[in-house]
């Protein structure tokens, strides 16, 4: 099995799959008289044909085994960490194409393009995130098993 070595989740690196969500300073915004400070527009949901939602997925560690990817033809997808913890989003341009896995930081989050393959959430331990999606009576996911599957290495 190949294995797959995480590279630190940077919005560069990230690009082509979507945006990072994490308090830039360069987005920062000083309201309420101060006592806040707003990061704005960090990520633009995109959604065709229905309309974006806000809900809490609870995910529990599992596996990391790539073994299939998916995608949302008809909207963005963000995850934000609630628990803190570090993550991993693994992508790929196209199923069969070169896996990338990210390590996320507890403090970042993440949204797919419309249309970007990734592996679904995975987290490395225990926690809530906020997810924003779209909601629509007709289905908006596309899967595609892997014809050779990798493993995330984490030791090194």
């Amino acid at each position: 099995m190949r294995r797959l070595r995480p590279e630190p989740l940077t919005p560069e690196a990230f690009a082509p799959f979507g945006t990072v969500i994490e308090a830039d300073p360069a987005s920062a915004i000083g309201i309420n008289a101060g006592f806040t400070t707003r990061f704005h527009a960090l990520a633009e949901v995109e959604v065709e044909g229905g309309a974006p939602i806000l809900s809490i997925f609870r995910g529990r560690p599992r596996p990391l085994v790539i073994d299939m990817l998916e995608r949302h033809p008809s909207g963005t997808q963000a995850f934000v960490p609630l628990g803190g913890r570090p993550w991993l989003a693994v992508c790929a341009q196209a199923p069969g194409a070169p896996l990338r896995a990210f390590l996320a930081r507890g403090d970042q989050g993440a949204q797919y393009a419309r249309g970007a393959w990734h592996f679904p959430l995975l987290t490395l331990a225990a926690q809530d995130f906020l997810v924003v999606d779209r909601a629509a009576p007709e289905r908006n996911v596309e899967l595609a098993d892997l014809a050779e599957p990798a493993q995330v290495a984490l030791d090194g």
